[in-house]
């Protein structure tokens, strides 16, 4: 995920949506997960999880990213002690369809978590 965020696309937006979570942010791009994937072919996602193995998806800490390589609009959720923080958008706002599924490997049984658009 650190290629990712490094990308020029990226890494402006990124700094603006981590605010005061850089440093979590930062760390969360390091932490061991699946390889960037393309989803829907245009979402770029990715998710680093910080939870001891051998649980699939993170229930306590990690970060998920998403960036839609046509509009460049980001999502980011980090995980601290198993309660969501949105970073972008705000909790509020919907997520698209296409995130839900590889937002399902991040965090499978995530209280709380994203309300995604319907296909």
């Amino acid at each position: 995920m650190v290629q990712l965020a490094a990308h020029p696309a990226v890494a402006t937006p990124l700094r603006g949506a981590a605010r005061g979570s850089q440093q979590k942010v930062y760390e969360g791009l390091r932490l061991p997960g699946p390889p960037v994937a393309l989803q829907a072919g245009r979402w770029l996602t990715g998710w680093g999880c910080g939870d001891p193995a051998p649980q699939p998806g993170c229930a306590r800490h990690g970060l998920f990213i998403a960036v839609d390589a046509e509009t460049e609009r980001l999502f980011l959720m980090l995980l601290e002690d198993g309660a969501p923080v949105y970073l972008a958008p705000a909790r509020t706002a919907h997520w698209p369809a296409e995130l839900a599924a590889p937002f399902a490997g991040f965090a499978p049984d995530l209280p709380h978590g994203p309300v995604f658009d319907q296909p």
